[in-house]
């Protein structure tokens, strides 16, 4: 991963109770070539090796590397995983983690 920009860490609890950390993992636009930009991305506890996220300039680039990470963990909530801001915390919801 190169520079990171943005991080998070959360907690995952799935419905079968599994508990597991979750590092969200932002980093910072590069230029891939004339054409394109790409942005890392890491959801380390739910998915590894994740391909960076390519647009046609940085703000596409990072605009669709934050709409993955909440599409992935849309798709775990809809598994019955439940969010948590931190060990102790309440549950959260994307539009917690993702305000519009």
């Amino acid at each position: 991963m190169n520079e990171i920009i943005a991080e998070r860490e959360i907690i995952a609890v799935s419905s079968k109770g599994e508990k597991k950390i979750v590092h969200l993992v932002l980093g910072k636009p590069y230029q891939v070539n004339d054409v394109s930009w790409a942005c890392s991305v890491q959801v380390e506890g739910l998915h590894k090796d994740l391909r960076d996220i390519v647009g046609c300039d940085s703000w596409q680039a990072l605009s669709l590397a934050l709409s993955f990470i909440r599409q992935l963990l849309g798709y775990c909530l809809e598994d019955g995983c439940k969010i948590f801001g931190k060990e102790d915390g309440d549950e959260i919801s994307l539009s917690d983690l993702f305000p519009q």
